[in-house]
């Protein structure tokens, strides 16, 4: 693997306290034309031009939706098994938790949390644990909006950023002790490079907690209905190629990791009568939910376009929001017929002797 290009807008920082910087004159209009780009590039997960420039481009999807998904979720950008009673924010805080629990996480543990976003979960996990973690993140608008997080949490002894292209991270075999992930290896341009990348990064005996989106093994790819969502999902959150729940565990495998365990916990822990698409239905409506409604991503959308026109939102803030619109319906679409999980779980671990691998 070449050395993690830069951000097209940003220079990279140089050690995992550092920082990159964000483009104030950059617009959501801007970001998504550079993401767009991504249609151009090679279906086959083996070309080197998707390596070098997927997750770039990736990046520039995230400088576009960030503020819809503050606006709308907060500062955790991740589905959650919900349990009876749970509000959203309840079982993403107790999702992240129980993630430290499984990989045993105390202080002194050096962590990594591999595309971190703006860091909700690095802190919750932090603060319940005491591990230090860094946050890796390819994202310099997350990570400017991470660092303020962190700060007012007064965790800056414990959470850091390191702002790096996570199929190549600057730093040495071994750096970690555990990494986890939530619902960011699906971005990677290909998943067995990725695995491979965990698998240096982590110290022998070593383990990893991926929580990604996938399909199911309901999805039939001869289905006209399952191929036209699965294109609306993939296209409108940049998440191109997914793979099946089999070909995720293979492919951790193939890495040379141990399965500890690999479930879909939506299917295994979530309560079948609020399932994890609920937060896009508006079935769990509260006035901080609102915004994830059909009806207030109908209502953000069309405010949106009013305060462009009248040019107080940057161009191309309505464009996104009807993005995101097409996308949290695909992803209810999916969810409803089973055939698409945002929740499947991987913990495995790196042997302790590595020769056979």
């Amino acid at each position: 693997m070449t050395q993690s290009d830069e951000h097209p807008q940003s220079p990279r920082s140089g050690d995992a306290r550092g920082t990159a910087v964000a483009d104030p004159s950059d617009s959501p209009k801007q970001a998504l034309r550079d993401y767009h780009q991504i249609t151009r590039l090679s279906e086959s997960q083996e070309d080197e031009d998707r390596i070098a420039e997927q997750p770039k481009l990736v990046s520039r999807f995230y400088d576009a939706v960030t503020r819809f998904y503050e606006f709308g979720w907060g500062t955790t950008f991740h589905f959650s098994p919900r349990r009876p009673g749970e509000s959203l924010v309840e079982s993403q805080r107790r999702h992240d938790e129980g993630i430290g629990e499984t990989l045993r996480l105390k202080p002194g543990m050096e962590v990594a949390d591999l595309g971190c976003g703006v860091g909700g979960p690095m802190i919750s996990i932090a603060r319940a644990t005491g591990a230090s973690i860094t946050g890796i993140n390819f994202s310099p608008l997350q990570i400017e909006r991470g660092q303020r997080l962190v700060a007012k949490a007064g965790l800056e002894d414990t959470c850091r950023f390191l702002y790096a292209n996570f199929m190549d991270v600057p730093l040495e075999d071994g750096a970690f002790d555990a990494i986890y992930s939530f619902e960011a290896v699906c971005h990677a341009p290909n998943n067995l490079l990725l695995f491979r990348e965990l698998y240096r990064l982590l110290r022998p005996g070593g383990e990893i907690a991926i929580v990604d989106w996938c399909f199911t093994d309901r999805f039939d790819p001869d289905d006209a209905r399952h191929a036209r969502i699965r294109s609306e999902i993939e296209t409108n959150n940049a998440v191109p190629d997914l793979l099946t729940t089999t070909q995720q565990v293979e492919t951790a495998q193939k890495a040379g990791f141990e399965i500890i365990e690999a479930i879909d916990q939506q299917a295994e822990f979530g309560d079948p009568r609020a399932p994890w698409y609920m937060a896009l239905q508006g079935r769990d409506f509260s006035f901080t939910s609102w915004a994830r409604t059909p009806m207030g991503r109908g209502f953000t959308a069309a405010v949106t376009r009013l305060l462009e026109f009248v040019r107080i939102a940057p161009s191309g803030t309505s464009e996104t929001a009807r993005f995101l619109n097409v996308a949290a319906d695909a992803l209810v679409e999916g969810g409803e017929l089973e055939i698409f999980t945002p929740s499947f779980l991987i913990h495995a671990r790196k042997p302790e002797s590595t020769e056979a691998s």
